[in-house]
């Protein structure tokens, strides 16, 4: 079967249909293209054996995206593989009731290197989303992402060898759960950015009880974007976001942070004030078991022009004093927003008060922790004082405007 004949098929399905494609692989030149409401594509598996799974290949094909559905209102993939697309593997927008299960989209050949697939499993502008049991490999941006959407579940999901594991963009009512997300450049990504045409923020995402292991991929050949900014070597990554809750997670093997916590600022890129609202508020990471972390930060941290010094300073006084050279695991850049915390006269120093703060509490880690002496739990950079010169350096070790605990509004990922 060609994609002639299966667009065929997809265009003449009527609204509850289910087509069942058998185990095989089927070589596309095309994209597949469906605009049929409640319709169900279900294949024989998402494994790599074409005598037992069903593969759609699109290796070489004149189009872009493998599989794309439009303006539907309740579409199902389950139990098929999407490999080699040149933009997305399975991509859904302007969409709702939106169902991506026990589906693997991969780009099979040396993806650090040549990935021409940007996404993985795609979903943006949609509602009442949930995407379970899959896999995503080889992006060179993210495994799975969903952007400008509300009412989301990512659930049980593998995502490795992409830029981001799993990306949250400028969505709201977002859970992020039960993941096994690793080797990536970057784990968990949950991001606001600017140019957004629906929400122009991130409001409301939970990420909690996943398994964040060894994410510290280069970054790929092909990158581009926003992602480039994520530094290796990063589990968990919040920019921008609003009322962001991370529990219960295990975060392992991270040579630059368990967790960042950043304004958009902190990137460097212009951006439009009147249109966007660059602050992180309403963070809170708590409970979570992070190990393994600090030991070689990259990314800005690396970077001679930007915070290498303030990296080396900090390991050369760790050491002198007996102690792990180590970043904490978790750092925060400590900028606020005048207008909704208070700083000093010039952006430092500042602190946001009840739900706002940016807090983080009770992650335990493998490092000695002496009470009044060090904890390499939190470090608070204050970064606009640092490049200022209004600091000597990040506040640590008792960073004391990280110690805090708030109550956000409850994130369900349900309608």
């Amino acid at each position: 079967m060609n994609d002639e004949d299966l667009n065929t098929i997809l265009f003449q399905a009527r609204e509850g249909d289910t087509i069942t494609l058998p185990a095989g692989r089927y070589v596309f030149n095309r994209s597949l293209k469906l605009s049929v409401n409640k319709l169900t594509i279900v294949g024989a598996g998402n494994g790599s054996d074409p005598a037992t799974n069903t593969i759609l290949s699109f290796k070489g094909a004149s189009e872009s995206n493998g599989v794309e559905a439009r303006y539907v209102k309740g579409v199902t993939f389950r139990k098929f593989a999407v490999e080699d697309a040149v933009g997305n593997a399975v991509f859904v927008t302007y969409s709702s009731d939106v169902v991506i299960d026990t589906v693997r989209a991969e780009w099979t050949d040396d993806p650090l290197h040549s990935s021409q697939m940007a996404y993985g499993l795609y979903p943006v502008t949609s509602d009442n989303v949930l995407i379970t049991n899959s896999k995503a490999i080889g992006t060179r941006d993210a495994g799975v992402y969903v952007g400008q959407s509300q009412n989301v579940r990512v659930i049980g999901n593998e995502a490795y060898f992409n830029v981001a594991g799993v990306e949250i963009e400028n969505s709201r009512n977002a859970v992020v759960e039960n993941n096994n997300v690793h080797d990536n450049t970057g784990g968990i990504l949950i991001f606001a950015l600017p140019g957004a045409f629906r929400f122009l923020d991130n409001s409301g995402t939970v990420v909690r009880n996943n398994k964040l292991v060894n994410n510290n991929r280069p970054l790929a050949d092909t990158a581009q974007g926003f992602v480039r900014g994520v530094p290796p070597g990063t589990g968990v990554m919040a920019m921008a976001a609003q009322n962001t809750e991370v529990l219960g997670n295990s975060i392992t093997g991270h040579k630059t942070a368990g967790l960042l916590a950043v304004s958009f600022q902190s990137l460097g890129i212009f951006f439009d004030p009147t249109t966007f609202d660059p602050y992180l508020r309403g963070f809170y990471a708590h409970d979570n078991t992070i190990t393994d972390f600090g030991v070689a930060p990259d990314g800005p941290f690396a970077d001679p022009a930007g915070l290498a010094p303030l990296v080396s300073a900090l390991f050369a006084s760790l050491d002198a004093s007996g102690l792990p050279a180590r970043m904490p695991a978790v750092i925060w850049d400590g900028i606020v927003d005048v207008a909704t915390g208070s700083t000093g006269a010039n952006g430092e120093g500042g602190h946001y008060t009840g739900n706002l703060q940016i807090c983080s509490k009770g992650n335990v880690t493998d490092l000695p922790v002496i009470p009044n002496v060090v904890s390499y739990e939190n470090i608070d950079i204050d970064l606009l004082a640092l490049t200022q010169g209004l600091s000597a350096g990040p506040i640590f070790p008792f960073p004391p405007r990280m110690e805090c605990a708030i109550t956000l509004p409850p994130v369900t990922g349900l309608l």
